[in-house]
């Protein structure tokens, strides 16, 4: 299979692998609901190679999905399937080497999703107006124009927390590609704003400090790809999760635990694909 020949099998030996739970319904929503537990895990060995999403990948696509997003409203299976749907843009990573018959678990799925693919207007509406909740009062207006523009795009780079990060480069490299040639053969994709989901959190001590309450929270991003995006960003929202990975270790306090946010950082496309280039420098030297 020649398709995205150019992100092929990379190996990590300790990596933690799962299985997604497949008892959730397609029609789940979540609205500042607990984050999905991490599953559980097993060390092994494993080869990763890059797809187009497809159906298959569902369940699996769904748990990363669901722990992208926690704190909004919306449909997490719809926007799974649109996210699948949307494979000319996207990819997941899976294993190389499954076997007929054996769980195939996605480590991290990558697309650029046009908001116009978004066929189900008020699923659309139900997920921005839960984004826009959580803007300044400043910032509402704009990121509300912005996000129901037919020229925005959804940013979403799901994956396992441990995963290898020269697969993060790769995939940035991958949705850069991608982009630049169906923009070449689908109007949809000739945006001009992308908006760009990941996690945060602060630290205990950044909490104890006595703040006004219109002060915004000093977030910091688990991945560089959010750090480098957020130096560009023309508009931040951030909010609380009760994020369950991280969790405090044993004996340790409330007090003593990093608080969890996602974020939506809206970048202008000349500004994201500037800074895909150097996520891509960084992370595959």
């Amino acid at each position: 299979n020649e398709y995205k020949s150019y992100l092929r099998m990379i190996t990590h030996k300790d990596l933690e692998t799962s299985s997604s739970d497949d008892s959730w319904d397609d029609d789940d929503e979540t609205s500042d609901a607990p984050a999905a537990p991490e599953p559980a895990a097993a060390l092994e060995r494993v080869d990763f190679e890059a797809y187009p999403p497809a159906d298959e990948d569902w369940h699996g696509t769904k748990v990363l999905v669901d722990s992208l997003c926690q704190g909004l409203t919306l449909d997490v299976g719809y926007l799974t399937q649109t996210l699948i749907d949307n494979y000319k843009v996207g990819t997941v990573i899976k294993g190389a080497d499954i076997e007929v018959g054996e769980d195939d678990p996605v480590f991290a799925i990558a697309s650029i999703l046009p908001l116009q693919f978004y066929k189900d207007k008020q699923k659309l509406a139900t997920l921005t107006e839960s984004i826009i909740a959580n803007c300044s009062e400043e910032d509402k207006h704009e990121v509300s124009e912005i996000l129901q523009s037919t020229k925005t795009a959804l940013v979403m780079n799901a994956k396992f927390a441990n995963l290898p990060l020269q697969i993060t480069g790769q995939l940035y490299k991958a949705l850069k590609m991608d982009l630049l040639a169906e923009r070449k053969e689908n109007e949809a994709y000739n945006v001009t704003h992308l908006a760009c989901l990941g996690k945060g959190f602060t630290k205990p001590e950044k909490r104890k400090k006595k703040k006004l309450k219109v002060s915004k929270p000093s977030v910091e991003y688990q991945n560089l790809d959010m750090e480098l995006f957020h130096d560009v960003a023309s508009h931040v929202v951030s909010w609380k999760v009760p994020d369950e990975t991280l969790a405090p270790v044993t004996n340790s306090t409330a007090q003593q635990a990093l608080q969890g946010y996602r974020s939506l950082l809206i970048l202008p496309l000349d500004k994201f694909l500037e800074k895909v280039d150097v996520i891509v420098e960084q992370l595959t030297d």
